[in-house]
């Protein structure tokens, strides 16, 4: 029988071994922390929870309005028809149509087809309101089509 000789594995092997356990006596030291580390200064408080409740558009008067079948657009335009696919998230989604002083009559005889994104939640305790949106309108171009990609909604004066 010939005697065993340690290969490159083995020998490895015990290494690693020897490295944990050195490793674990290092961590968890001889006794209590070192009076080096010292923890200074006031606790951290958890964080404040989320605000959570409902959350509104505003309507012509500034009234808060949950899922609206209709949305003022600034002075000159409206969502109308609207039904929501999302609401209460960070974002709300709704197809509808879109009437506006620019482009009567065409537009308010037959309301371009338009899907909604309510967006920029502004909270406020208990509740918040959507402070923007943006409009796709196929059959609206240019100019008209980029202004209605981010439109600024009406937020009440609320604390």
């Amino acid at each position: 029988m010939r005697p065993a000789i340690p290969t490159a594995g083995a020998a490895w092997a015990v290494g690693a071994v020897l490295l944990v356990g050195l490793l674990g006596a290092v961590l968890t030291g001889c006794g209590g922390p070192s009076p080096l580390l010292r923890d200074e200064g006031p606790p951290v408080a958890p964080s404040a929870p989320a605000r959570s409740g409902p959350v509104y558009a505003a309507g012509e008067a500034g009234e808060p309005l949950q899922r609206p079948d209709a949305l003022p657009l600034g002075d000159t335009a409206r969502l109308t028809g609207l039904r929501w696919k999302s609401w209460g998230g960070p974002t709300a989604v709704a197809v509808g149509g879109l009437v506006g002083d620019w482009c009567a009559p065409q537009c308010v005889r037959t309301p371009y087809e338009v899907t909604v994104t309510l967006s920029g939640l502004q909270r406020q305790l208990g509740f918040a309101y959507y402070a923007s949106a943006g409009v796709v309108a196929p059959e609206v171009h240019g100019a008209k089509a980029a202004e209605l990609g981010r439109v600024s909604l009406h937020l009440p004066d609320v604390e």
